[in-house]
């Protein structure tokens, strides 16, 4: 073998033969296989991240949208955001504001989703439990207002704790809570306005002189609140001849002059001066009967109001009234003062009505009810309920008319259908259970009162028609009590208790009820509340003053259990 032969030997050891084909293809695979994965693993979430940005866009959008005043096109943009990202923030929380703003009933259950995320404020939680309270939803209200009050609470919150205590019945604590309210946040005008507007609706006459005062106060401002005062002193009972001139000479100052201001000084003037009444009328209709519809509209329901049916008729036509709804029913009122039902009908009978059947049903029925056409009547009230079946506010309408028509039977049926619709539910048991208190029938108002406990358990009512029923007395008197000790402020509570006690037959802790720092005003207490009271006073010997309560109950108005009650007061007379 030769050196150059022998000296390349060792290099040919060395080198690494070339991988085959196949373990190349097998590399190659291989690093497919793993970018595969990679896309497949990360695709996903950069899909969601991309969906998610997006609908975040489109809620942006819809913000702007509404701030200019672009409802639907906000909606779409809400709406867009939403089927992207069904449980995004921005989407839930824009979508909730819109809904609420614009009284649509989605609103609760877009605030529901917004309450469970994490990005949850405390305004959103205050604009929720304000919806809340006034929609009548208090049990779903007390949840979200006790995680507020836990922190520090605002003025907002406590204005919120405030209305909804307003709401349950318990006005010593919404006081306590409006003047927290002030106490924190004393040039808060909203919440001076809020603990004026609750002090003046007390029977105590120290709490009514302070309204009075803190609306002063408000009315000598420049702020948004100086015109609402001096229209709530306007309107308050107790006002001195020289108040009257006071509010005459702020109400002029207002500028610009509306309506509700001048009518609010013309029944001021018919105060100080009634021999001039008709002088006012005829200067406040020369003032106002040419302005807007809405102008009118407030013009003759007011002359309504002051018996003034002539007047209102002599304000305009009928082909006028045709051409707005609102109008032609304050014609119609007119009409009814003055008992002149075939006119009525004559006008319901038009082709030309814009009216929806279920109203027109419900005028008809009425009008046959007042000529006595009873079996006509009835027809009509029917066909009312019909025509409203499957829309809550028609139902709505036609139960509160049959109910001021005192027209009990339809006004149950359309309370009852109205009590299948679950955000109007409260109200249509509380309806039954009026209609029900009208016919005597007690175990229909206590199903009733039971629904209503349901929905909100910590009503007295189904208690007190159980104690009233003597039925599962020590249960009742267990709840009645623990409700009386916790709302001591409620009278509904204490007369239940008070009744629980009766039933358990210990009559000097049921008169204890009735005891309290402020004195009860019974002139505006309830006939049923008052017959309670009667027979507690009965059963402690108090006869004297039984015989004194009894002579101011309507006992028509008391069911037959009630009535009951008062049994012994025979011998006492």
């Amino acid at each position: 073998m030769s050196e150059k032969a022998s000296s390349a030997s060792p290099l040919r050891q060395e080198r690494r033969p070339p991988p085959s084909s196949r373990t190349r293809r097998a590399i190659v695979w291989s690093l497919i296989l793993v970018a595969v994965l990679i896309v497949a693993f990360g695709a996903k979430p950069v899909y969601h991240w991309l969906k998610a940005r997006r609908a975040e866009q489109f809620a942006a959008a819809g913000d702007a949208l509404a701030q200019a005043g672009k409802w639907d096109d906000a909606a779409q943009k809400y709406r867009a955001a939403l089927q992207l990202d069904p449980l995004g923030y921005r989407g839930l929380e824009g979508g909730a504001r819109l809904a609420t703003l614009l009284g649509h009933p989605e609103a609760v259950d877009l605030w529901e989703q917004v309450y469970k995320l994490p990005q949850c404020t405390t305004a959103d939680r205050q604009e929720y439990g304000e919806l809340l309270v006034k929609l009548d939803r208090l049990n779903v209200a007390q949840r979200i207002i006790e995680r507020l009050l836990k922190g520090d609470p605002d003025t907002r919150t406590l204005d919120l704790a405030s209305r909804y205590s307003q709401k349950t019945g318990d006005s010593a604590k919404a006081i306590e809570f409006a003047r927290l309210a002030v106490k924190r946040a004393p040039k808060d005008d909203a919440a001076r306005f809020q603990l004026a507007d609750l002090l003046a609706q007390m029977t105590d006459l120290a709490q009514r002189a302070e309204a009075r005062k803190l609306l002063w106060e408000l009315a000598g401002t420049d702020g948004i609140y100086k015109r609402p005062a001096i229209e709530a002193l306007a309107r308050a009972p107790e006002l001195s001849g020289d108040e009257r001139n006071r509010v005459l000479e702020a109400l002029d100052t207002l500028s610009p002059p509306n309506i509700t201001d001048a009518l609010l000084a013309s029944d001021l003037r018919i105060q100080l001066h009634p021999e001039d009444a008709d002088r006012i009328y005829d200067e406040t209709i020369a003032r106002w009967s040419r302005g807007e519809i809405a102008d009118s509209i407030q013009l003759a329901r007011w002359l309504n109001v002051h018996q003034q049916p002539e007047r209102v008729l002599a304000l305009f036509s009928v082909e006028r009234a045709l051409k707005n709804n609102k109008l032609f029913l304050t014609r119609l009122d007119a009409l009814g003062i003055l008992q002149r039902w075939n006119e009525i009908d004559e006008l319901l009978t038009r082709s030309d009505l814009s009216f929806d059947p279920s109203v027109v049903e419900s005028f008809r029925a009425r009008t046959a009810q007042e000529r006595n056409a009873t079996l006509d009547a009835e027809l009509h009230w029917s066909h009312a309920v019909a025509l409203a079946a499957g829309d809550p506010f028609k139902l709505r309408f036609v139960a509160n008319f049959a109910e001021h028509s005192h027209a009990t039977a339809a006004a149950l049926k359309a309370f009852e259908q109205l009590a299948r619709f679950p955000e109007h539910a409260a109200f249509a048991y509380r309806g039954i259970q009026r209609q029900s208190q009208q016919t005597g029938e007690v175990s229909a108002q206590l199903a009733a009162a039971e629904k209503i406990s349901a929905l909100a358990p910590e009503d007295p009512d189904a208690a007190y028609l159980n104690l009233l029923l003597e039925t599962d007395v020590e249960a009742n008197l267990a709840m009645a009590k623990k409700l009386a000790e916790k709302y001591p402020n409620r009278l509904s509570f204490r007369v239940t208790a008070a009744l629980g006690y009766l039933r358990h037959h210990a009559a000097s802790s049921a008169l204890a009820q009735f005891k309290a720092p402020a004195p009860i005003d019974w002139k505006r207490a309830q006939p049923a509340w008052r017959a309670v009271y009667a027979a507690v006073l009965l059963a402690n010997d108090r006869n004297d003053e039984a015989r004194e309560m009894i002579a101011t109950i309507p006992l028509d108005r008391l069911s037959p259990e009630e009535r009951a009650l008062l049994e012994p007061s025979q011998e006492a007379r």
